[in-house]
């Protein structure tokens, strides 16, 4: 993309303050992605093994094989970023460019044809590959955008906390609302009520992707020229970036627990809980406790600092979600020790998105370059790992147990419970193990001094 030959500067040794408007702006990208990419995340195996009659045994390496093979295009879409010129930035015009075909391609993924089971494999795989792809697209820039707006480490955690609020408000809308609303479109057609809602839901995704276009600023980008370095010498810094692979382990198990949990919700409210109206109430919860948590993130991360913060956090979460299963029978029980459980692991995610920028200035101060694209594209990387292998478990899984749809009784039920309380245990504690690792705390105002005083001195 070479629009344009202006150049983005660093100003060096001064931090602006983001007013409030291109707070909010930012946020609204999050909101925008989520609006289509929960929806698959909560929905789309349902939909697959329910509504559009897809072969269950099919579909764990449907999952796996499409997420895997798009993410690894992640790292590529970064360098593109990193290397684009234009009158918008490096990162804005994709938000643009990107989101009319991912809303596009959200509704298509949502449009099973009725045709064999061969025929409707292959058009789920190149849906669901095609909308990964895009989502790539657009989220690798949008990531990138954050630590090119500002260098204050105390505005990247409120940026952050507002992106995890927009990504909440994004998942709240489709978790509560997408089965009441399917059921009310459809008018006794299932499908015709799915395409109508991700048509909806696209539309707005779209237009809160031009919102951000249109409020964010990008004014801490090294020229692209600076960063015209190959993929394999990018990459080979990429490794040696330390904290950058910390956040990148940390990110691919968090995203393996979100969508595990996002997806064997459905049907735990269904074949467990017996109780489909939990649905609206267990999903939304999910993502209304990340609103509390990007609330309270910064001034919590101000006193304890990541490390520390984070480990406390998924101590919180795993003893809480540890109470779960023997408060099954007792609902008003279990969903205190729910909410509990997901507002702690709520408040460890926001931090993610803060520790990627980090990760930026480290990269600045020890390898002279920040690669804000590649660096960003970690975070990508990380959800379609995750998704992959959290979605493929549940399905794997569910076809081991002999599921078949509207299965409410036998081994199918054991293996939903398994995947609903112990998987989410042992990926929470792997998170604390990772977690122990980070070791920038501290650092943020050494590196930037340093980078400051390395670029007065090539000035001169």
């Amino acid at each position: 993309m070479t629009i344009s030959a202006v150049k983005p500067q660093v100003p060096q040794g001064v931090t602006t303050r983001l007013g409030w408007r291109e707070k909010f702006g930012y946020g609204a990208g999050d909101l925008a992605s989520n609006l289509s990419w929960n929806l698959v995340g909560g929905f789309l195996l349902y939909y697959y093994t329910d509504v559009a009659k897809v072969p269950v045994a099919a579909l764990g390496t449907l999952f796996l094989v499409a997420r895997l093979a798009d993410a690894v295009i992640d790292p590529a879409i970064g360098v593109l970023v990193d290397r684009t010129r234009s009158r918008w930035g490096k990162a804005r015009p994709y938000l643009v460019f990107a989101s009319i075909p991912f809303g596009v391609v959200g509704v298509l993924t949502f449009m099973v044809p009725d045709v064999s089971d061969s025929g409707k494999l292959v058009y789920a795989f190149v849906t669901y590959l095609t909308l990964g792809l895009l989502f790539s697209l657009v989220n690798v820039p949008y990531s990138a955008l954050l630590p090119m707006m500002t260098r204050d480490s105390d505005e990247r955690m409120q940026m952050g906390g507002l992106r995890a609020i927009g990504s909440s408000v994004g998942s709240i809308i489709v978790t509560a609302s997408t089965t009441p609303f399917v059921a009310w479109l459809g008018a006794g057609s299932e499908q015709r009520g799915w395409t109508i809602a991700t048509t909806i839901y696209s539309v707005l995704s779209v237009c809160f992707f031009a919102v951000t276009f249109l409020a964010c600023k990008e004014r801490y980008a090294l020229p692209a020229e600076s960063e015209q370095v190959g993929l394999t010498a990018a990459l080979r810094t990429l490794w040696g970036n330390r904290p950058w692979k910390v956040v990148f382990v940390y990110g691919v198990l968090n995203f393996v627990r979100l969508s595990l949990v996002l997806g064997v919700t459905v049907y735990f409210a269904l074949a467990v809980l017996r109780a489909p109206w939990a649905i609206s109430v267990l999903l939304p919860l999910v993502s209304g406790t990340m609103i509390v948590g990007g609330l309270v993130a910064a001034p919590y991360y101000r006193r304890f600092g990541k490390r520390r913060g984070n480990l406390q956090a998924l101590a919180v979460g795993f003893v809480a979600w540890a109470a779960l299963y023997p408060a099954e029978g007792a609902f008003p029980v279990f969903l205190t020790f729910y909410i509990i459980a997901t507002l702690a692991i709520a408040v460890s995610m926001v931090s993610m998105f803060t520790m990627v920028a980090d990760t930026v200035e480290y990269q600045q101060w020890r390898f002279g370059t920040r690669h804000e694209g590649l660096l960003s594209s970690g975070i990508s990387f990380a959800t379609k790992v995750g998704s992959a292998i959290g979605s493929a478990a549940i399905a794997y899984g569910l076809a081991l147990a002999g599921y078949r749809a509207g299965d409410e009784g036998g081994v199918a039920v054991t293996a939903i419970r398994v995947l609903f309380y112990g998987v989410p245990l042992l990926l929470v504690v792997a998170q604390a193990v990772t977690m122990a690792f980070w070791d920038l705390d501290g650092r943020h105002e050494e590196m930037r001094a340093e980078i400051d005083r390395a670029a007065h001195a090539e000035k001169s």
